[in-house]
């Protein structure tokens, strides 16, 4: 009887990964399906004539042409720099900013945005609200194990109130697209441009709001959904692109570019963050959960197609936050030992 190995030896995924199996060379079935790189290099194709069809068509319609979810890290500056000099787009950048964000990310975005000549705008949701969500996403099963396969649990709330809240910032200026940094291994690649539809998305989401109430009550939506009077007035929903797919830089050229506009890698994060304090904490209790990384199915992704090495993306999952600051995190959110260690049990 073979054993399987801890990780596949072409890619970062490990043997806990769901419906992973391994050959008897060690390599994972993902590697061994590669059926759908000529499709996804069609599709992608596909999505960048849309895409200049659609900036060529709204580009001047509106104050703004596009909502930038700004996080400062490398992925979203690298995309509203694309947006501002090869699109000649008049952007908006929104920040969430959760609590945790590192004040070098901070400081990249008031020099990005200088240098690009870029409006720029943060909402901070009342930490009395925020940091409660933080906690039951951590410990209760609000989403769907098939959804957490990309991200964690805690990523996944912060970032709906970042989509929820970029929707609701474009629905009130009426700007036609709302751009996002995420990468074809962050996303499908029928993801990278597509017409928001609020009513569809609002229905499929109704499972885990209501997970979400049952702990944090209706204060929920406030975050979470729009009100009907606004989407009552609503004449065309935002598309939502991903320029970052189309334009498919290595790592390596994304840093010498957005170097190039001011921006300096923070020293405070993980090995997989360049802006959120946060990250690495949640890494950690998503490995406690399921037993592999949320990054693994991205970072192997950007190996298959040599964006980066084997050996760079190891480094990226070996680079974690160090105990003594998991436990100042744990204690700033009000989570006990015993609360932890119940985690993947």
């Amino acid at each position: 009887m073979t054993t399987s190995p801890e990780r596949c030896c072409k890619c970062v995924l490990s043997s806990s990964f769901p419906t992973i199996a391994f050959d008897e060379n060690g390599v994972c079935s993902f590697c061994r399906d590669e059926m759908h790189m000529p499709t996804e290099a069609a599709t992608i194709e596909r999505a960048q004539e849309r895409i200049v069809e659609l900036f060529e068509s709204e580009r001047g319609q509106a104050e703004y042409d596009a909502i930038m979810c700004y996080s400062g890290g490398k992925d979203s500056t690298y995309t509203l720099m694309t947006a501002v000099k090869k699109y000649n787009l008049k952007v908006l950048a929104f920040t969430l900013d959760n609590g945790f964000t590192s004040p070098a990310a901070f400081e990249n975005i008031r020099r990005i945005c200088d240098e690009l000549g870029v409006d720029q705008i943060t909402f901070a949701p009342s930490a009395k609200f925020f940091k409660p969500l933080i906690k039951v996403s951590a410990l209760e099963e609000v989403y769907s194990p098939k959804t957490l396969v990309r991200i964690s649990a805690i990523c996944n709330s912060c970032i709906s109130v970042v989509n929820n809240s970029a929707l609701k910032l474009a629905l009130e200026k009426e700007v036609p697209f709302i751009l996002a940094g995420f990468t074809l291994g962050q996303i499908p690649a029928n993801g990278i441009v597509y017409k928001n539809n609020y009513h569809f998305f609002r229905e499929s989401r109704e499972v885990y709001l209501e997970r979400l109430r049952d702990s944090l009550g209706h204060a929920v939506d406030d975050y979470f959904c729009i009100k009907d009077s606004l989407l009552n007035k609503t004449k065309a929903f935002p598309y939502n692109v991903n320029l970052l797919c189309v334009e498919d830089p290595t790592e390596a050229e994304m840093f010498q570019v957005i170097a190039q506009i001011g921006w300096v890698s923070p020293r405070d994060v993980d090995g997989c963050s360049s802006n959120c304090r946060l990250n690495g904490f949640n890494n950690f209790i998503h490995q406690k959960n399921f037993r592999y990384s949320p990054y693994e199915l991205e970072l192997s992704h950007l190996i298959r197609k040599g964006k980066i090495t084997r050996e760079e993306a190891l480094q990226k999952l070996s680079d974690t936050l160090q105990p003594e600051v998991i436990t100042a995190i744990m204690k700033e959110l009000a989570f006990s030992e015993e609360e932890i260690k119940a985690i993947g049990r």
